[in-house]
């Protein structure tokens, strides 16, 4: 089923007033066009309606023709609207692939997210086992630090002087001691 717009949606969208789209479409009318009326016998325009009065301003405003001439040329290259509405209808093809193509990238967006609040939870694991490790670390350090202070310290011994007498003493026949550290 054909979008239908009101004449002040299409005035919009045409960048023209509400009484020039009337005057247009009256003129329209007035030389055998048809427009659909709606609620209270206002026109109702389809996307036909909106090529066709498009195509009579362009031909007003840029080629500067009469009305009437205009009128004319705009009607007369109405079957041309099926190449028009094919063209209309591509930008909502694409319209439908950009919403397609968001959708995906929506979703993995959230799988995106998911995977990070996991990655966080796994990060903050970590860093309490790190924390622990080090407490543990330095528990044993300070044990080690204990017991060593609690240990006497070694005893230094001197080393043992032996006398020996020494060879001159033998041979002289005193007894003059050497003593060796």
């Amino acid at each position: 089923m054909e979008q239908a717009y009101f004449s002040s949606e299409v005035a919009k969208s045409l960048g023209v007033g509400a009484s020039t789209l009337r005057k247009y479409s009256s003129a329209l009318e007035a030389a055998g066009y048809r427009f659909d009326r709606g609620i209270n016998n206002s026109r109702v325009f389809y996307q036909k309606d909106i090529i066709t009065v498009q195509r009579l301003l362009k031909l007003i405003q840029e080629q500067n023709l009469p009305l009437e001439t205009a009128i004319e040329l705009a009607m007369k290259t109405e079957p041309d609207t099926h190449i028009e509405q094919k063209q209309a209808e591509q930008p909502k093809a694409e319209s439908n692939e950009l919403s397609e193509r968001i959708a995906r990238l929506e979703e993995q967006q959230e799988t995106l997210i998911q995977v990070n609040k996991e990655l966080v939870k796994e990060l903050a694991q970590y860093q309490r086992w790190m924390k622990e490790k080090l407490e543990h670390q330095e528990i044993e350090i300070r044990d080690r630090l204990l017991l060593n202070s609690l240990q006497p310290p070694p005893i230094k011994r001197e080393p043992p002087k032996y006398r020996l007498p020494s060879l001159f003493s033998i041979f002289r026949g005193k007894k003059n001691e050497a003593t060796f550290n």
